[in-house]
């Protein structure tokens, strides 16, 4: 009861980042996923495993960290691509994308924003105002195909040291392998801050206290 609301977009993100990160093919998630909101059903699930392990707060910094590889210990923060649509951003990301360059003051982006989205999702987006607005605002919007197929400029920015922020902790952690390039990891609010002002302002999630941000 105490948990917050588990939207789909949310539900989409981490099993995306889940099954790029980690060794298991599925996964229950207590009060979420629908075989998992039975208590008797729950207590069977957790008496049934081998082995149980907390996850700690230090455990959940240290991922985070990981994701945010691209993170250095000076004062850079400059961001040179904000990389969105990992998987493909869903009728609601677009709404709230839109709501957010709005809600921020951005009348054009001051770095390259590209997003990758269904043909489905665009044509939604277009009945609905929402691509017009984004297209005004200098985001780039891209059909038929995924972050994983987009490795090379001119997309990928040339500099080697360039830095990709992204929201998604899919691309944070195959991004670096893929593209030979930085990768910063931060919210939805994060990259629409950084479209605004080229920089990644530090951003430290609510769900991690201060005392153990990286």
């Amino acid at each position: 009861d105490l948990l917050p609301i588990v939207s789909d977009d949310n539900l989409k993100s981490f099993c995306a980042a889940f099954g790029t990160t980690g060794k298991s093919p599925l996964f229950h998630m207590a009060k979420v996923t629908p075989e998992a909101v039975n208590d008797d059903i729950l207590k069977g699930m957790v008496d049934g495993c081998r082995d149980n392990v907390e996850v700690t707060i230090q455990d959940l910094s240290h991922a985070h960290a990981m994701l945010d590889s691209g993170k250095n210990n000076h004062s850079d923060s400059r961001v040179d691509l904000v990389a969105l649509g990992n998987p493909h951003l869903s009728i609601s990301e677009l709404k709230r994308l839109t709501d957010l360059l709005h809600q921020n003051g951005v009348n054009k982006v001051k770095v390259d924003v590209v997003a990758t989205l269904s043909r489905h999702v665009q044509s939604l987006g277009l009945e609905r105002g929402y691509i017009k607005k984004l297209e005004e605002y200098g985001v780039q919007l891209i059909n038929d195909t995924c972050w994983c197929m987009i490795c090379d400029p001119p997309i990928i920015p040339v500099e080697q040291n360039a830095r990709i922020l992204t929201n998604s902790g899919k691309y944070a952690h195959y991004g670096p392998g893929l593209t030979n390039r930085k990768i910063r990891f931060g919210s939805m609010f994060d990259c629409v801050q950084a479209a605004k002002t080229g920089e990644l302002r530090l951003s430290i999630p609510s769900w991690l206290p201060r005392k153990f941000a990286s």
